[in-house]
């Protein structure tokens, strides 16, 4: 992974997604609590939350068909550079309170601003990730991931703590925090260079582009598609619900939940790492299928423990499992793949839809039923998703997609 240092304009990459994702965590961080001190509803926040992943979905899906046909470095910056401009929106309008505008309430306001955000980073990420992914596979492919995950990750893991208490001083010191990492953002991007995407000419075995995914691992694209559906819509609770939670219902400060948000990232981190060093978790199903279960096992700490270190305990198991789903899907959605960007618009648009299911209904049923009704249905949707994949590794079988040699059940795997 060291040599990886050497290509500057792929730390440049990195270092841009850093700040994009510095950006965005300091702005989500304080959403809901900004929500809240508007007088809106658990429904409002999760409403603000699915304008920005509903808005991220139909872009992506827009993405798939488009991106692979612009200028990735032009794609880049343009996002970037509309980036400051709705950090300084967003800012102006959490500084603007309660007072109703000419045309939006303020709810509304950032509802529209959080769609903004979905409508930018449709176009950033899938782009980063297909620049950075196009004309390597194998091993290679995995470390070039694991770096570029452990980069926005970083982000992820620190900024939640800075933001948290950053608001326990003032809302809009978080969110100042975040225009100018959107302008950092924006000039790293300035600096890469529009170089062509062709893979290094020493390649180990390993290395060698592959046009077709093997027979048997072709249902892994599926599994992986509804585990990373599933895991978002529990994501989508944490960071719509959980903070919630925190300060009305268990009464732990706005910092706790920065601390949660950032032990959940470092283990996505640590598992980055650890998945981007080696391929030998490559097509093991039972690696899902112990990683949905402890995740339900996490929704169900949540549920259960009022203590805050526990539920911190309950943030970090989370975390690892997301970070494995996350990654291994990353991987089986463009190996084998030439329209990387594209594909990389698959895996987000996913990413967005389970988000902004978890969203919209942890809202909804917080306000209905209870702050916890959301963690139940959290358990529910992931229960109800891996018996989806078992249905589809055994439709694969029958199918003759699983050679007579790897029709192991699903809680094996073929390699």
């Amino acid at each position: 992974m060291l040599k990886l240092f050497k290509d500057k304009n792929f730390l440049r990459l990195c270092l841009a997604a850093f700040f994009m994702s510095s950006c965005l965590q300091l702005g989500g961080i304080v959403l809901p609590f900004a929500v809240k001190a508007m007088d809106g509803s658990d429904t409002d926040i999760g409403l603000c939350f699915m304008g920005q992943m509903g808005t991220y979905v139909i872009c992506c899906i827009l993405v798939v068909l488009i991106i692979d046909k612009l200028k990735p470095r032009k794609v880049l910056q343009i996002a970037a550079g509309t980036g400051i401009i709705v950090s300084l929106c967003f800012l102006a309008a959490v500084w603007y309170g309660k007072n109703n505008g000419i045309f939006f309430g303020p709810i509304a306001r950032l509802i529209f601003l959080m769609a903004m955000v979905g409508v930018i980073t449709a176009f950033f990420w899938p782009t980063m990730m297909g620049w950075i992914s196009t004309g390597f596979e194998g091993a290679e492919l995995t470390k070039r991931f694991g770096f570029y995950n452990i980069a926005w990750i970083t982000a992820n893991t620190i900024m939640p703590v800075i933001g948290g208490y950053l608001m326990e001083i003032s809302y809009l010191l978080s969110l100042a925090l975040a225009v100018v990492m959107a302008i950092l953002c924006f000039i790293s991007l300035y600096s890469t260079k529009c170089i062509s995407q062709i893979p290094p000419k020493h390649h180990n075995d390993d290395n060698i582009v592959v046009q077709q995914i093997p027979r048997e691992n072709r249902p892994f694209v599926w599994i992986s598609r509804v585990a990373l559906f599933t895991t978002l819509v529990c994501v989508g609770i944490f960071r719509s619900q959980l903070g919630i939670l925190y300060k009305f219902q268990l009464g732990f400060s706005e910092s706790s939940y920065g601390w949660s948000v950032s032990l959940m990232c470092l283990f996505n981190m640590a598992v980055f790492y650890m998945m981007g060093r080696s391929h030998y978790w490559h097509y093991k199903k039972a690696l899902y299928a112990a990683a949905q279960v402890s995740i339900i096992g996490c929704m169900a700490m949540m549920i259960i423990c009022k203590s805050l270190p526990l539920q911190l305990l309950a943030s970090g198991m989370a975390g690892v499992w997301y970070g494995y789903v996350y990654s291994s899907h990353q991987y089986y959605g463009v190996s084998g793949g030439t329209r990387r960007s594209g594909l990389m618009a698959i895996h987000e648009t996913i990413i967005g839809a389970g988000f902004a299911t978890g969203s919209l209904f942890g809202g909804i049923l917080s306000d209905a039923f209870g702050r916890y009704s959301p963690y139940w249905f959290g358990i529910a949707v992931i229960a109800a998703g891996g018996l989806v994949q078992i249905i589809v590794w055994n439709l694969a079988a029958k199918n003759g997609q699983i050679s007579s040699n790897e029709k192991t059940s699903f809680f094996t795997s073929p390699t």
